[in-house]
């Protein structure tokens, strides 16, 4: 989960700073990572896709879209059942909540 974090934070702030840099839209900038090469973004990108791979148990040659439709699919019938069923954010467990909260943002 941390690691989610903080490479979500780390990818917003490259981002932001080539964004200011190169006077590129958000549109432009994720466009570059079609372009061959290495970019810090594309490294940025990279490491959040992998934390979030390793936060949902994804194994790194699953298909992300057929893992997640799969998930999907099992939390609807739970939820169907009446099983319970963790919603969106931090999880209960995580005590120290306060360290995930950081002051970036999107703005408009």
């Amino acid at each position: 989960m941390k690691r989610v974090a903080e490479s979500a934070v780390l990818l917003r702030s490259i981002r932001d700073q080539l964004a200011l840099k190169h006077n590129l839209s958000l549109r432009d900038l994720y466009r570059s990572l079609e372009l061959p090469g290495k970019s810090p973004l594309k490294d940025a990108q990279a490491a959040l896709d992998e934390a979030v791979r390793v936060a949902y148990g994804m194994d790194g040659g699953a298909d992300a879209l057929e893992f997640l439709l799969d998930l999907n699919a099992k939390l609807s019938e739970a939820e169907a059942k009446g099983q319970p069923v963790r919603s969106a954010g931090l999880p209960d467990y995580i005590a120290d909540r306060a360290s995930y909260i950081t002051t970036d943002s999107l703005t408009a």
